[in-house]
This record gives C-alpha cells, structure tokens and sequence, in this order.
C-alpha cells in the first residue's frame, strides 16, 4: 500500500514537472515564432497552450479535472511535437474537439441546475456553436496581430484561417456527436468511466434537480432496482403509525449504499408496489420541518462532508409530497452510524446489503481511490 502511495506521489511530481516544462517550451515557440513572423507555428502552438492551460482555468472555478483527462491531454501534446506536417491539422481537429466537449459540459450541468428539461438538440447546437465561436476568435487575434506588426497578408492566409476554422467544426462535430450519442444511452466505456470520474469529483455540478412530476411517475413505473429504491415513510412505522427508529435506519442504509456503489435514487413516500403515499404519513408540522430533519438525519448517521453528494427535493404528486433523493458515488468510503456503531453497506441488484471484514477490505482497496 506505501509502494503504491509513493508512485502515485511520484506520478503528480512528473506529471507537474513535465506540465511546466511544455509550458516553458511553448511559450519559446511562441514568443520565437512571433518574433520571426511565422504565423502558422505561432497560431498552432498558441491553441497547445490554451488545451495545457485549460485544466488550470477550470480548477480556478473550482472544476475538478480528472488525471486520466489531463495524462490523455499531456500525452497529445507531447506526441504532437513529432507529427511533422500533419501537426498543424491534428492539433485544430483535437483543439475542436476539446472545445466540443467543454461547450456540450457547460449547456449540460447549466440545464441540471435550472428547473428546464433539457433539450440535447439545443444542447447539441450551442456546443457547436461555442466552439466556432472561440475558433473565430483566435482567427480574429491573429489577423489583428499581423496587422499591428505590419505583416503583408495575401490570400492564402485567408485560405489557411478558413482552413483552420474547418478543422475547428470538424473536432467540434465530432465530439458534439460522441457526447449526443452518450446522452441518449450509447455509451463507450472509456467515455462512460471518464464521465463517472468527472462526476464524481465535481458532485455539485452534476446532481439532478428535477421538479417534474411526469420524471418522478416515470421512475417509479421502472419499479426497484440496482439505482432505485422506495420507501414508503421517512420515520413512521404505517402499520402501527408510530415513529420507528428502524424506518430512518431502513433510508439511511439505502442512502449510505448508493454512495458506496454506483449512486442512485431513493423515493421517500411510495412503497414497494409503486404506491404513493407522500411524506404526509410522517406527521411533520410542514415542508421545512420534514427536510430539516432528514438533513439532521444525514449529518449526524453519515456525515457532513458527504452532503454535496446528495441532493434532496420535494415533488408534488397526486397532491402529496414525495422526496426524491439524488446520490453520487462518494470517493471515500461512507460508513453508516448509529449506536456507538460503523456499518457499511454496498448495493447489489434492488438490495443495500452490509459487507465486514475481508469483504469489506477488499471492496474498500478496489472502489476507492488511496
């Protein structure tokens, strides 16, 4: 375990030192390119420099990269410097590329935190959209750089820029279509376990926040599975009507399970069957009392530092509130506290089920990042 902490530090320690060092080396080109007036070696690498720098930005908004996408990133830029004269179109088509995705992100995690449906097409169009948009803006750059130095343009720098905003579109296409085609259930595993980590490391960006009550009717028609469970009340035993510990502990073990395993939704309010009841059963004086005390419930049996990786909401169903609860997978292990006591709890098929000892080992070592 110390061996693979070490190399894991000393992984960071290269990766940093080679990031800096083809930092350094790009803005020589730069600064030698412009000085010599080679404009395409300076445009080319001026787009290497902003996909290096493109990590950096985004964790200075608080947007945590995952290293698989930042290794894949270092990995191009390196093999680039010895693609000889296909350089220059390998690195727009990956610079389109990178701003496909990054657009398509960005319309995504803002329709999750509104209360719109999203709409991949519009999704789809704007991310298209901004990539143009910034490729049409390092063409402007340049064209207003060769005029304040007074360089002499013909023709077929015209051509080159229409050229290069082609490359452009064509990465940009591409991954607007990769990422349409994952949304809509096609998915690469590759893709899929890079979307996972993303996720994971980025929690509030990525919680549904659903309000419609046609998504909530649709999840409860699927019935319980792997990611989705019922529970009929939040603390109140309904065939004796009366508060019951082991009800709140029946949620929370549901809670604390999805966050160990792949995530999922747990519906308070609506039995097994697929009945709704609403949290009205539980006797709260109001909506504020109901949430609050489930807040207590988390922080005080799970912990507050796993909050950002659930999200809860009330629903209006049928005239009654249901609280659909949205969990990520946590990168730490999560351990469910109650009676001076840890349990942990995995989902396997429609069950949250408790693991000890070398199983729990064992899970721990192969689920969650050291």
């Amino acid at each position: 375990m110390i061996d693979k902490e070490l190399l894991e530090q000393n992984t960071a320690k290269i990766r940093t030192s080679l990031s800096v060092i083809i930092k350094i080396i790009l803005v020589i080109s730069i600064v030698y390119a412009l000085y010599f007036n080679l404009w395409r070696i300076l445009f080319i690498n001026f787009l290497l420099l902003i996909l290096v720098l493109m990590p950096y930005f985004l964790k200075r908004q608080k947007i945590e990269i995952p290293n698989e996408i930042e290794i894949i990133l270092f990995i191009f830029v390196i093999i680039s410097f010895f693609l000889g004269s296909i350089r220059g179109l390998i690195i727009q088509i990956f610079f389109g590329l990178a701003l496909g995705f990054v657009g398509f992100s960005l319309m995504l995690i803002l329709y999750k935190n509104s209360k719109i449906k999203p709409n991949y097409s519009l999704i789809f169009l704007f991310a298209l959209s901004f990539s143009l948009a910034l490729g049409t803006l390092s063409e402007l750059g340049k064209y207003y750089l060769k005029l304040y130095f007074s360089y002499e343009q013909s023709m077929a720098d015209y051509q080159f820029a229409i050229t290069s905003l082609t490359l452009v579109f064509i990465g940009a296409l591409l991954a607007c279509i990769i990422a349409y085609l994952y949304l809509k259930g096609h998915r690469v595993k590759i893709l899929n376990t890079m979307v996972n980590r993303f996720k994971t490391k980025n929690p509030n960006l990525f919680i549904e926040r659903t309000h419609s009550p046609e998504e909530v009717l649709e999840l409860i028609k699927k019935g319980e599975n792997e990611k989705l469970e019922f529970k009929s009340t939040l603390r109140t035993n309904i065939h004796t009507n009366e508060f019951d510990r082991k009800i709140e502990l029946s949620a929370l073990k549901t809670i604390t399970a999805f966050l160990n395993s792949g995530g999922g939704t747990l519906l308070i309010g609506v039995s097994d069957n697929g009945s709704i009841h609403g949290i009205e059963k539980d006797h709260f004086l109001n909506n504020d009392k109901f949430n609050l005390h489930f807040t207590n419930l988390i922080k005080e049996h799970i912990g507050n530092e796993f909050l950002p990786y659930i999200h809860s909401e009330l629903v209006l169903i049928e005239n009654k509130n249901i609280l659909k609860v949205d969990c990520l997978k946590s990168e730490k292990p999560v351990f469910l506290k109650f009676n001076k006591s840890e349990e942990f709890y995995i989902r396997i098929g429609a069950a949250s089920v408790i693991i000890e000892g070398s199983k729990l080992i064992n899970y721990i070592n192969n689920n969650f990042k050291k």
